[in-house]
């Protein structure tokens, strides 16, 4: 039990808050350098995430599939088709001539006006075929049910139409072509009140390419690996060529992509490492936030988070060498040396630290002229090295594999993720900053602990004072009384 002050009149408590803050520098230091290691462990995460955010991309940039990549531009009467290079086109001039474009066989039959249910047209339970699809009705199904059931069968490859004012059907096959609609059954076949109205055969599109005259029976088709969609036919006098070409744009894209991922890595990696250190600015104690205004903890706190990865060598290390593995050359299987600098990429002044800058015009140029160059500029791999970059590895490949050593350096440090992006993710618990975190832990419950008994010792002290003085208060005015 503590007794506060009601004998000697002092603020026991304020005395004991006073000796006990002192008492408590050294679990402030602790809890000091445990914060700090904190932020430096979140440092680490945020250069960790963005290095895979990097790898990412890298994985997702087929330079080869670039490289391969073409085009096909239209030129004439533009209006009469579109075109798309796929994957198996080569680079050639197509002339094309569309005579008349595919379309598809219709026939319609005509019933009852007003007829609802298929008993309207004369005929009972039965079922009838429609192209390979056998469709089944009553004699009191609706007719709008009936139609329904052949437009939901993919068997039936028509489009189905009921007008029920006319008392007219309409079947027209999903597939352009000279094929006519396959129809079977006594509905279509001997129903005296549902008759043919007319029929329609659809045909093939007659189509010129470079003086030859083709069939088509729709009007998509490709010849020699390019989509070609008709739109209508061709004018009396006019032809539309399509010429297939390298997609330069799609190479330059990646590359510019691939610069704008690598500038924006390296500038975050240089802001850390060169971050100034504020060292007066140790973090806050919770007594300390308690006299503050929450505008001056977070400017105080700003200055305290601030280069917590200043000079780090991890961070310096993985810039380092990026810049030397874009700066040095890449060796073809033939033996020939290529780098960056032939494509139109070099780096900037001194002071922007690495940042990489493209003439457009020249990497269109390099790309026009040396395609498989570029190939093994960007996407070459040496698989004999699967940790180290090599000689023989592209820029992307280089990259890669320098990240993937700096995210196993951040885990082993840190516990960071080496495969994750998201700032949200757990540490692992085994890193070297781990262990110094549970370290700290231990030694301030052990301190919380000792302080603890300090605290009790002090008031026990007090307590005994207080005890001691009444005593002799007491004894005092029982003298004083007798006198």
């Amino acid at each position: 039990m503590r007794i506060s002050g009601l004998a000697s009149g002092l603020d026991i408590d304020s005395m004991v808050k006073q000796l006990m803050t002192a008492e408590r520098v050294p679990l402030d230091k602790l809890n000091q350098q445990k914060q700090l290691a904190e932020w430096k462990r979140e440092g680490y995460r945020e250069v960790s995430t963005k290095l895979v955010g990097f790898n990412e991309k890298l994985t997702s940039y087929s330079f080869s599939s670039a490289i391969d990549s073409k085009k096909a531009t239209i030129t004439g009467a533009t209006g009469v088709l579109t075109a798309k290079a796929t994957g198996a086109a080569t680079d050639s001039v197509l002339n094309v001539t569309v005579n008349n474009l595919a379309s598809a066989s219709n026939v319609i039959y005509k019933g009852a006006a007003g007829a609802t249910k298929m008993s309207d047209l004369g005929v009972g339970s039965e079922s009838v075929k429609i192209g390979s699809a056998e469709i089944k009705f009553e004699a009191g199904d609706t007719i709008d049910s009936f139609v329904s059931k052949i437009n939901k069968s993919t068997d039936a490859g028509v489009t189905a139409v009921y007008n029920s004012t006319t008392g007219s059907l309409s079947l027209t096959s999903k597939k352009t072509g000279s094929e006519s609609i396959n129809l079977e059954g006594s509905l279509f076949e001997s129903s005296a009140s549902f008759t043919k109205s007319s029929e329609k055969v659809g045909q093939d599109a007659e189509v010129v390419i470079n003086g030859l005259t083709t069939k088509q029976s729709s009007n998509t088709f490709t010849v020699n690996g390019v989509e070609i969609s008709l739109n209508g036919t061709t004018p009396t006098g006019q032809s539309t060529q399509i010429e297939v070409s390298q997609d330069i744009d799609t190479m330059v894209n990646t590359i510019k992509s691939f610069v704008e991922a690598y500038n924006d890595t390296l500038s975050q990696l240089n802001k850390k490492t060169g971050e100034e250190r504020y060292r007066k600015y140790l973090p806050l104690t919770t007594e300390q936030k308690a006299d503050m205004k929450d505008s001056e903890i977070e400017l105080w706190e700003g200055k305290a988070k601030s280069g917590m990865l200043k000079s780090d060598s991890i961070v310096d290390k993985t810039i380092s060498d990026m810049r030397t593995a874009l700066a040095s050359d890449v060796v073809m299987p033939n033996g020939e040396k290529i780098n960056l600098a032939q494509f139109g990429i070099t780096t900037g002044n001194y002071s922007e630290k690495g940042k990489l800058y493209i003439d457009e015009t020249k990497l269109r140029e390099a790309l026009e002229s040396n395609p498989e160059k570029a190939t093994a500029l960007f996407g070459q791999t040496d698989n004999a090295d699967k940790t180290n970059y090599t000689s023989n590895d592209g820029i992307f490949n280089r990259v890669k594999k320098i990240n993937s050593g700096s995210l196993q350096s951040l885990a082993d440090k840190a516990g960071t993720s080496k495969v994750s992006s998201d700032l949200t993710t757990a540490f692992l618990p085994q890193s070297q900053i781990g262990e110094q975190l549970s370290d700290y832990e231990k030694r301030i419950e052990a301190l919380q602990d000792r302080l603890a008994r300090v605290e009790n010792q002090y008031y026990k002290q007090f307590t005994a004072m207080e005890m001691a003085m009444n005593k002799y208060n007491s004894t005092a005015s029982s003298l004083t009384s007798m006198l």
